[in-house]
């Protein structure tokens, strides 16, 4: 049994990247938990949550569990506000903290996913900053000495994404994820508040949105937008390492990280999914 931790700057960002592979994960009998930096208090347009930024946050604490809980994954948020994730002394040793006490004590997760650095949201670029600096401050006894240090450092990667300034992402490991596409759609629905109501809002800039009403209809039309997200991200993997024989429509893929543990071969069959390219 191997544990997995992934770390998304909001509560939706873990099911949205990593949701497909996260449950082949659960599946097999791994024990996944779900971090997100903010608490989600900033992300929609209602005059209710404008006004009360706390309401919003507790209807997205309450999202974000039942999202993870589709596949048995665990959910917690380090509490810091929607746009406000700095890279800092507090939240440097908040991160450290989160890191070794998920998993035994002294081991920690096997495991981290998160994002790259390369990112449009600064809340994400700087929750990536924040998991690479607490990394090797892990196995370090006088920092945060209260909660045990760990004795190995977990291997580290990063989820996809398709910006091309500065480095373009490596798709070191390809995780085809049609078979669970069923199970990435429930988890993601459980964020309401999101995929039917800020994301449509925000992303036609404020204009009408879209969404169907009944409940089958919204199952039936997030699908497809997930489906077209990942089998975007399929082209854009496949176009990055064309040997790659890839079958699924759908994929989510991960470039090693330099910080912590170097995965062998071995160690990534085993760490992976075993339909992972």
């Amino acid at each position: 049994m191997k544990t997995i931790l992934c770390i998304g700057a909001h509560p939706d960002d873990n099911e949205l990247c990593v949701g497909g592979t996260a449950a082949q994960w659960a599946v097999a009998g791994n024990r996944v938990h779900f971090v997100s930096v903010t608490n989600g208090d900033r992300g929609h347009f209602a005059s209710e949550y404008i006004a009360n930024p706390q309401l919003l946050a507790e209807r997205r604490l309450g999202e974000a569990i039942a999202a993870a809980g589709v596949i048995g994954a665990t959910y917690q948020t380090l509490g810091i506000r929607d746009g406000e994730v700095y890279v800092d002394k507090a939240a440097t040793e908040a991160m450290v903290r989160c890191i070794r006490t998920c998993g035994e004590p002294g081991k920690g997760p096997d495991l981290v996913i998160f994002n790259r650095p390369q990112d449009y949201h600064r809340d994400h670029r700087y929750t990536s900053q924040l998991v690479t600096d607490a990394s090797y401050m892990l196995t370090v006894p006088t920092l945060c000495p209260e909660i045990p240090h760990l004795l190995r450092m977990p291997v580290f990667a990063y989820w996809h994404d398709s910006f091309k300034d500065m480095v373009p992402f490596r798709p070191d490991v390809i995780v085809p994820i049609d078979a669970v596409m069923d199970t990435k759609t429930r988890m993601v629905a459980e964020h309401e508040s999101q995929v039917f109501e800020w994301l449509p809002y925000n992303h036609a800039a404020g204009g009408e949105v879209s969404v169907p009403a009944g409940k089958e209809e919204r199952i039936a039309w997030l699908k497809a937008a997930l489906q077209a997200r990942d089998g975007a991200r399929r082209a854009d993997v496949a176009a990055a390492r064309p040997s790659a024989e890839i079958a699924s429509a759908c994929v989510e893929a991960f470039q090693l990280c330099e910080y912590g543990t170097r995965p062998s071969l071995a160690d990534l069959q085993n760490l992976f999914p075993s339909t992972a390219i």
